[in-house]
């Protein structure tokens, strides 16, 4: 059986989309006439888009992220993930420190309850060391990049968790201030493992005659919303914490355990559930690793006295800690399999269990090596021609 048959397909008004980040194997421009020729054969749905990213590309250019349109978890969307992968494969894509399979989830998946929502938010603050940790996608390791590019944000929620909200306007002034509410798209609290920057830039741009509350109830209900220029509008929550995957039911895997919290967030016996309370209190007792921005007092730190930059105190620290020590707590994973899947044995979960640990090893520091100037990616984007398909992707192409 594969891991995501071990879960609960999401419910039918549970919309996600996908990012998947791969580097090498073909260029951006090559990816997207392979898409656009699957499309036309009937084998993928319309919508899935390439996009190039300097940060996944190698050091020929090669590389790019695919993006889904709007998505179901249902056989549609398990038959385009296999063939999706299937091209980054064939074509020599891999899986890298630089590459992280982001999902998006619609708004509408949490619904317009507050305590529903905050149940959420406490969920994911009890499991997000376990998160990253089950997300390791092709590698065996949680991707040093987290530090920057997904960083754990538990610490920040409690607030949001604990406060006394009444309204969804009153909740994401609250979260706003604690996760963060960016002016640009590109801003940095867009870097954490779980953001709302999209929901943020909605409420930018909603009409201004719409009065927020109105807003809001709208779109966390799942009623169409448009900008001030009529143009619709389709708020995410993202999960940025998981490593990239050529594993298609790694993947779904990784959608059915997020969007399993949310649904779980609903059910009074979860809200009831001794040992989530008991989890949630004793994240609130001790000191969260968080990564932070001040790193005067880890210079002065003699556990720190042999890194040389603030970026290797950050990649020690990230080693050092619950997000990239390399081990699974038992019963964290216990507890967070029988909050997705209550009617799961034990003896199912001991195996899930040591398949994740055998797996998981340590997080260890490396210098990046990948930094090019933007000016050198550009240019060297610019001499590209298209001229490189390999046999393997060639063959793909002339089956659909």
């Amino acid at each position: 059986m594969k891991t995501a048959d071990k879960f609960e397909r999401l419910p039918d008004d549970y919309t996600f989309g996908l990012e998947l980040e791969f580097t090498g194997g073909l260029s951006c421009e090559q990816t997207q006439v392979i898409i656009d020729k699957l499309i036309n054969k009937g084998l993928i749905r319309e919508g899935w888009t390439v996009h190039y990213d300097n940060s996944v590309v190698d050091e020929n250019n090669l590389g790019a992220e695919i993006v889904s349109p709007v998505l179901k978890d249902d056989e549609q969307t398990k038959r385009e993930l296999e063939i999706i992968t299937m091209v980054i494969r064939e074509s020599g894509g891999v899986m890298t420190e630089k590459d992280g399979g982001h999902i998006h989830f619609g708004v509408q998946c949490l619904g317009t309850n507050i305590d529903d929502i905050k149940e959420f938010f406490k969920l994911y603050t009890i499991f997000e060391p376990l998160l990253y940790k089950l997300s390791t996608g092709d590698l065996s390791y949680v991707r040093p990049g987290c530090k920057n590019y997904a960083k754990p944000i538990q610490k920040r929620l409690t607030n949001v968790i604990d406060g006394n909200i009444k309204s969804l306007s009153e909740l994401m002034t609250v979260l706003s201030a604690n996760v963060g509410a960016n002016p640009t798209h590109y801003g940095e609290n867009r870097y954490y493992g779980f953001n709302i920057q999209r929901i943020v830039e909605a409420i930018r741009n909603k009409d201004p005659q719409i009065d927020l509350e109105t807003f809001l109830q709208k779109m966390f209900s799942g009623e169409p919303i448009y900008d001030k220029d009529g143009k619709k509008l389709s708020p995410t929550i993202e999960m940025r914490y998981r490593n990239g995957s050529t594993n298609p039911d790694e993947i779904l895997t990784g959608v059915r355990m997020a969007g399993g919290l949310i649904k779980a967030a609903k059910d009074t016996k979860v809200k009831e559930d001794y040992m989530i309370k008991t989890l949630y209190r004793n994240i609130k007792k001790r000191a969260v690793y968080v990564f932070d921005k001040v790193l005067n007092g880890n210079r002065e730190d003699p556990a720190y006295a042999d890194c040389e930059t603030d970026e290797e105190i950050m990649g020690k620290k990230f080693k050092n800690s619950p997000y990239g020590n390399g081990v699974i707590a038992k019963n964290l994973f216990v507890a967070f399999i029988n909050t997705l899947n209550p009617d799961i044995r034990y003896e199912e979960i001991e195996k899930m269990y040591n398949m994740y640990q055998d797996k998981l090893t340590a997080t260890e520091y490396k210098p990046n090596i990948f930094k090019r100037t933007k000016n050198y990616l550009i240019n060297l984007r610019n001499e590209l021609m298209i001229t490189r398909e390999s046999e393997s992707v060639r063959q793909l192409v002339l089956v659909a």
